[in-house]
């Protein structure tokens, strides 16, 4: 999603809907159509951390290289992030792009990588982000060497740019539609009250929706999808079919599903495989169904990548938008209190790198 400004508050976007009416003056019955506007609020996506700048020594060992090697090696970087955020849409693994990309050249990871970060951002307006500070510290210690390429594009008040960007492919929308739909489900519905499991902290204020809450939410929006979530061999299927898992309920596709109505079930392991989506074993004050032998259930989150690209905040106004209703006035200041805890945290790491220089300086000084 394009970047807004986090000063806008009242900035929307139009989406036009063409309706056919009869014109019984028209002597031919021609159809002609009127226009029916929606209106949705853009708000800007959740913080994201800037990669790591690399030392002046590192910087030096890169400029040092031989220009069509140093050429060689950002200009790789570059395409990899490019082809796994775009083409393959995964999440990407700094360490193992950095080594690819310098081959056997070693010490220049963080060099090359700012100076992709700069080439992308000024040919492509994409940055090279870490997941927010404050969301990362609550996740696996893998989400800390993770790397998205954020679209930072400013958008117009009309958003043409994300409307150009989402309505170019049908596969397109209609992913990009139900992952707001879920998102909207598991941060509006979902509770904080739980703890969870190999995720760590990440349900001390996350919001948790459970699969069977969440499955019986979406059937209630299309009645073609199913209203409880797949069995364990269905899940398995899902997974390494890359997007066989149940059809829709009904019989209007080629394979005995509704043709509009999207897999659900693939479409879940491909929002959690992007990190658009957290999927973890949870506890819950209650037996509920769905509920194992260890008494937890299955449930789903808000992803790292999903807040960066879409963010709470918007979340919250899809929903008020939807509802005709002003949006929820404590989420929004939930919203606002991470947002300056993120701030205070970025604050005090650029002052504690700024001193890092002068604390190896001294120390070079008294050896």
């Amino acid at each position: 999603m394009p970047r807004r400004s986090r000063s806008t508050a009242t900035e929307s976007v139009s989406f036009i809907e063409e309706e056919p009416t009869n014109n019984s003056d028209n002597e031919d019955s021609k159809e002609f159509f009127t226009q029916t506007q929606f209106t949705f609020s853009q708000q800007p996506a959740d913080r994201s951390q800037n990669v790591d700048l690399a030392r002046d020594s590192e910087n030096k060992k890169l400029e040092d290289l031989n220009p069509t090697t140093r050429n060689k090696i950002v200009t790789d970087l570059s395409r990899m992030l490019l082809f796994k955020a775009l083409g393959m849409k995964d999440p990407i693994d700094r360490t193992k792009v950095c080594a690819e990309a310098s081959g056997e050249v070693k010490g220049v990871s963080k060099s090359a990588l700012n100076e992709a970060d700069k080439r992308l951002k000024d040919v492509f307006g994409f940055g090279v982000k870490r997941v927010n500070s404050k969301m990362e510290e609550n996740l696996p210690a893998r989400f800390k060497n993770r790397l998205y390429l954020i679209n930072e594009v400013v958008d117009d008040d009309e958003g043409t740019h994300s409307l150009n960007l989402h309505s170019a492919h049908q596969e397109c929308m209609t992913e990009r539609g139900l992952l707001m739909v879920v998102l909207s489900f598991a941060f509006c519905k979902g509770t904080s009250a739980v703890r969870s499991g190999q995720m760590k902290g990440a349900g001390k204020k996350t919001r948790w929706i459970t699969e069977h809450h969440l499955y019986s939410l979406l059937h209630r929006v299309d009645e073609n999808i199913p209203s409880e979530p797949p069995s364990a061999e269905g899940r398995k299927k899902s997974r390494t079919s890359g997007g066989g898992g149940r059809h829709s309920l009904g019989g209007g596709g080629a394979d005995g599903g509704v043709s509009e109505t999207p897999d659900i079930d693939g479409l879940l392991e491909k929002f959690v495989s992007q990190d658009y989506l957290l999927r973890d074993k949870i506890e819950e004050g209650e037996e509920s169904a769905g509920t194992s032998e260890d008494g937890k259930v299955i449930a789903y989150a808000m992803g790292p990548r999903a807040a960066m690209e879409v963010g709470r905040r918007q979340v919250v106004y899809f929903c008020s938008n939807v509802l005709d209703e002003q949006p929820d006035p404590t989420m929004l200041a939930e919203i606002d209190e991470d947002d300056e805890s993120s701030e205070e945290e970025e604050e005090e790491g650029g002052e504690e790198v700024a001193e890092e220089p002068k604390k190896r300086g001294k120390r070079q000084k008294r050896g």
